[in-house]
């Protein structure tokens, strides 16, 4: 089946990686930004009939991003292709998947509705925060884990590993990575203010990490402030080294500053976000995330 991949402004040297793996060239696109910042998009491909697939990591500013991915996604849409597919390497609003307080929006939600709406028939994306919000869909969601780059890296020091969950949020993604390698996992109890973001009130480990490595799990990394303080508890209990490691960087609040001057010793991530150079630092390593997702859409154009 003919298939057409398109590529929005969020992260183009993924999508180029990508496209390069299927042995595809990137389809045209033109997207203008208005000085008043509206947005249009105009697909200069011929898609019907095809499988259509358009990349697009919703990151800083996630807004203008997802925008141009519904704007994309009805072009494409009004071309009558067979198959409409939205491949967000990182899904933005993901993380409010619940309302703390009376009042709240219920973001992660509006948001699968919003891409519904725009005619896409499939979304694939990579570690989300929380699987429960695939229930907010209609639409299939192949949700894919990026944590597998890492795991030879793992394999290399596993006697000596053990992997930390930082929240009960990442349990589930701790516990899969930890049995596939048959090693031991601890955890990291904290309490959150629910009234300023990012904010933790307190900490503390459950779980042997005495002359171990610490490997901390989870989704993404943003201002890297909870990550710290992780580090700082782990090392206090013993740990002999520490190795955050995370599928996203979407690096806000000087975080390459923070994790670089951290007791953290290495610093894991994908590039399903784009790091621009000023961004990056010595114990940042970033792991190339094409493969897992050409492999995948390889799989639905056969």
């Amino acid at each position: 089946m003919e298939s057409v991949i398109f590529s929005g402004n969020s992260n183009p040297l993924l999508a180029l990686q990508i496209s390069k793996l299927l042995d595809k060239t990137l389809g045209k696109v033109e997207i203008i930004r208005f000085a008043d910042s509206e947005c249009r998009v105009r697909i200069e491909e011929e898609v019907e009939g095809k499988d259509v697939f358009i990349i697009q990591s919703l990151v800083n500013p996630v807004d203008e991003n997802l925008m141009e991915l519904l704007l994309m996604g009805d072009a494409v849409k009004r071309g009558e292709p067979r198959k409409l597919v939205a491949v967000l390497p990182y899904h933005g609003y993901a993380r409010q998947d619940r309302m703390h307080r009376p009042g709240e929006c219920l973001s992660a939600q509006v948001v699968a509705r919003l891409i519904e709406a725009a005619g896409f028939d499939k979304l694939i994306t990579l570690e989300l925060h929380n699987e429960a919000i695939i229930g907010f869909f209609k639409i299939p969601v192949i949700h894919l884990s990026g944590l597998s780059v890492f795991r030879p890296m793992v394999e290399k020091m596993k006697k000596d590993v053990v992997i930390i969950t930082p929240d009960a949020g990442a349990l589930k993604r701790s516990q899969q990575f930890s049995e596939g390698l048959d090693l031991p996992l601890a955890f990291i109890e904290k309490k959150r203010d629910l009234d300023q973001t990012h904010k933790i009130l307190s900490m503390r480990v459950v779980g042997e990490v005495k002359d171990k490595i610490a490997v901390i799990v989870d989704d993404v990394i943003v201002t890297g402030g909870t990550l710290v303080n992780a580090a700082h508890l782990l090392k206090q209990k013993g740990a002999k080294q520490v190795i955050a490691m995370a599928t996203h960087a979407d690096f806000v609040g000087g975080a390459d500053k923070i994790l670089q001057e951290s007791p953290v010793d290495k610093i894991w991530v994908t590039d399903t976000i784009q790091v621009p150079p000023e961004l990056q630092f010595p114990k940042l390593s970033i792991f190339p995330i094409a493969s897992i997702i050409a492999s995948t859409i390889q799989k639905m154009v056969k």
